[in-house]
This record gives structure tokens, C-alpha cells and sequence, in this order.
């Protein structure tokens, strides 16, 4: 069964249908966090078809994300910027600064130079006290269905939840950290959410 499994879950079409009752699931930890926050501008990091613009309907919203034609989806969708941009190169600093920052998914297509050097971005544009959203999928450290998803995923590089951990103190101040699952356990995944650390240590310093 489990091997019938990993074969349909190959196939891109198929795995995209297979997570799609589950969406709401897996962006539920970071709902629960910034629906009672005033978010003024955010940045929405592989955005995708605008996936998560609709949280966030009274910001000022940017998106972006590599595909062009799901950017063209989220345009006549949602309200705010689509920027075509490929995120493992592409330099933020010309965007501005954001009060927060949502990375859904992303950062597991990328190895550890790459998800290093767009931490270290996000980190710079974010603005004092504002907070990085992250949600990630993970690699159990024991054999599992959620490990074979993980290994079944598009991405590459899902990482345990040290891994992950050891990716955002690089860069973050951890506010929370916190490993879950979604589809009644198919999916293993971490949330975290943080201040960049050049914001922590200018309030320690009275700056």
C-alpha cells in the first residue's frame, strides 16, 4: 500500500490534489498568531497563486514568486504587488522594510547556502519589532508516513526541526517554535515565528 503510495505521490498533479483539502490545516498556526496583529505591510515569500493574500486584506501586500503564470493568478485575484522574482539570487533590499514577513513552504526547496542567504535578507528588511512567520516541512528523524512525504515532496530539502531551528537562530530571535502535524498526521511541520536579531540587540541597547 505504502509503496502504491509513494508512486501516485510522484506525479506533481497528484500530490497537488492530494494536499489541497489540507490547506487550511497546515496555515493554521500561523493564522491563529497574526489575526490579532495590526499588520501594516508584509511580504509573502514564494507566494505562489496568492495562497495567504487573503489573510492578510488590510495590509499593504507583497508577493513573490518565481512562476509568472501564478502570479498572474494572484493578480486577478487579490489587491497588492506580484513581483517576479527567483529567491535563491534575487536581492529584497530595493523593497523596503515590512512589519511582517510569511515564508509558507518555501524554504524546503533550497539548500543550506541558499535558505542562509534569504534568511540574512529577510532578516535586514524587517523592521524593528516587526515578526517572521515561517512554516516549514519537516524530516522525521524515524521512518514514517511523514517521512515518506517529506521525501515524496517537490522540495528537496525538508530538514528535522533542529535543522530548521539551528537555519532561523542564525538570523532570528525565536518568539516561537513550534513542531506540528496536519492531515491527521500525514504531514509533519514546524512553525516559527521571530524578530531579526539586529532588532533585538539595538532594544537591549537602548537604540
Amino acid at each position: 500500500m505504502i509503496r502504491l503510495l509513494e508512486r501516485a505521490l510522484e506525479n506533481p498533479a497528484i500530490y497537488a490534489q492530494w494536499q489541497a483539502p489540507f490547506v487550511r490545516q497546515k496555515f493554521a498556526p500561523a493564522e491563529q498568531h497574526i489575526r490579532h496583529l495590526t499588520i501594516r505591510r508584509v511580504l509573502d515569500v514564494g507566494c505562489g497563486p496568492g495562497t495567504n493574500a487573503a489573510y492578510f486584506g488590510a495590509a499593504a501586500y507583497v508577493g513573490l514568486d518565481i512562476n509568472e503564470e501564478y502570479l498572474a493568478i494572484a493578480r486577478s485575484k487579490y489587491s497588492g504587488q506580484f513581483i517576479q522574482a527567483d529567491l535563491s539570487t534575487a536581492d529584497l533590499s530595493q523593497l523596503g522594510n515590512f512589519d511582517a514577513i510569511l515564508v509558507n513552504s518555501f524554504l524546503h526547496h533550497l539548500p543550506d547556502a541558499a535558505v542562509d542567504r534569504l534568511l540574512a535578507q529577510l532578516a535586514g528588511v524587517l523592521e524593528a519589532g516587526g515578526r517572521v512567520h515561517v512554516l516549514e516541512l519537516v524530516r522525521p528523524d524515524r521512518p514514517s508516513l511523514p517521512s515518506i512525504m517529506a521525501r515524496l515532496d517537490r522540495g528537496r530539502y525538508a530538514r528535522t526541526v533542529r535543522a530548521w531551528a539551528e537555519h532561523f537562530d542564525r538570523h532570528f530571535d525565536q518568539v516561537v517554535l513550534e513542531p506540528y502535524s496536519f492531515g491527521a498526521g500525514i504531514w509533519a511541520m514546524v512553525y516559527f515565528q521571530g524578530v531579526a536579531k539586529h532588532a533585538s540587540l539595538n532594544r537591549h541597547s537602548g537604540l
